[in-house]
């Protein structure tokens, strides 16, 4: 390619969106920063985030612990609502309890738990599965 002055310019390398959007929503830096680093303009940048729905960078990213936390309320509030049960069929809200379990089970596993802290073992997860067991036993038997 020849520019206007007659001098040959250097071929430009493909913009690499998937790099810049993964930076963008990442917040590895501010937007102007990506601008400069990938050689694109700040409209560039908008017209893409908009037209593929990128994350806003004001967005809450939600943290894997958080998910934790908040599935282990929803257990509680499950075991409850199970003991407290007197005429409602404690099949249904065992399977409901059952799925919540697995949930949290699959949680953690995907490294969910709290940074620099042993992950459960499975001798861990077995208790609270017994101890949730024995409970349901126990509504049965009422």
């Amino acid at each position: 390619m020849v520019t206007k002055l007659g001098h040959e310019a250097e071929p430009r390398a493909p913009i690499r969106w998937e790099i810049i959007r993964a930076e963008y929503e990442g917040r590895h830096f501010l937007p102007a920063v990506i601008c400069e680093r990938h050689g694109i303009t700040s409209a560039q940048l908008r017209y893409r985030r908009e037209v593929e729905g990128w994350l806003s960078m004001k967005a809450r990213v939600v943290r894997r612990e958080d998910l934790v936390a908040r599935m282990l309320k929803v257990l509680d509030k499950q075991i409850r609502r199970l003991e407290a049960a007197v005429d409602e069929p404690i099949d249904k809200q065992a399977n409901v309890l059952s799925i919540q379990a697995k949930t949290l089970d699959k949680l953690i596993e995907m490294g969910a738990a709290q940074p620099n802290v042993e992950p459960p073992t499975g001798k861990d997860m077995t208790d609270l599965r017994n101890k949730l067991a024995k409970r349901i036993e126990q509504y049965r038997n009422r």
